[in-house]
């Protein structure tokens, strides 16, 4: 009897479902995107959101740190851990300057909120990512090392509505400080009046490992995480602009 009721109870264990599991998404890299925010802008201007760029933001901004897999979309929604603003309350000067929410029809919390419930929880198995601050916490550090408006700055390509840059020179001269080759993504717009459509840089992507190595993007990775994906590409050769920030 005894040794019955240990293989029930054994079996029953191999049965209960795994929480580990719920913790661990599957996924290979992270990608750290950072956009331009008038380029942002104008995509939101077709979603009819209003745009408020404050005064001190002149550079990239973040986007996002997205667990991903190979060349597909990553995992999303992993794990329902409610987004706490408390808990990265001492973060929030920081986050209005790296990674605000420059639409003004939302609460300003709204867009942490929802790059957490998406993204963020799918990362909570590592220790570096593994709660609402430490995952905030190091998005932040690493816009600090590759702040693409650093890079692009020191060369003398900064935004311009009347210059256009050739794309391999960006590329290249982001390869050159990272080492790796990022993933420039494109919007296509007619941002001037009276002007045919033109590419304008929208993201910089950077792809790293789960250690935060960074690596070369996995070919096709451009396109993902965006539900307007017929108004967006990845910057094929050619010429594109990095338009002027326009203020209210």
């Amino acid at each position: 009897m005894d040794g019955e009721m240990n293989v029930i109870f054994v079996t029953a264990i191999f049965l209960l479902p795994s929480t580990a599991g719920a913790f661990s998404a599957k996924w290979d890299h992270f990608t750290f995107t950072q956009e331009w925010p008038q380029t942002a802008c104008l995509m939101g201007k077709a979603e009819h959101k209003k745009c408020n760029i404050p005064n001190y933001i002149n550079s990239f901004i973040i986007h996002g740190l997205w667990p991903s897999l190979g060349t597909k979309e990553g995992p999303m929604y992993c794990k329902a851990v409610h987004f706490d603003m408390n808990k990265i309350k001492n973060l929030t000067n920081e986050l209005q300057h790296a990674w605000p929410n420059i639409y003004s029809n939302t609460r300003p919390d709204d867009f942490w909120k929802y790059e957490w419930k998406t993204h963020g929880t799918c990362a909570l198995s590592l220790n570096t990512t593994g709660t609402e601050y430490l995952f905030f916490r190091k998005t932040l550090d690493l816009m600090k090392i590759y702040n693409a408006s650093m890079f692009l700055s020191k060369v003398n390509i900064i935004p311009s509505d009347t210059t256009q840059y050739v794309t391999k020179t960006i590329e290249s001269v982001l390869q050159n400080k990272l080492g790796v080759m990022p993933t420039l993504q494109c919007y296509r717009s007619e941002f001037q009046s009276g002007k045919r459509q033109t590419n304008l840089l929208a993201e910089i992507r950077i792809c790293m490992t789960k250690q935060f190595k960074l690596i070369k993007c996995p070919d096709g990775d451009s396109t993902l995480y965006w539900n307007r994906l017929s108004q967006t590409q990845r910057c094929y050769g050619g010429k594109i602009y990095i338009p002027e920030i326009k203020r209210k």
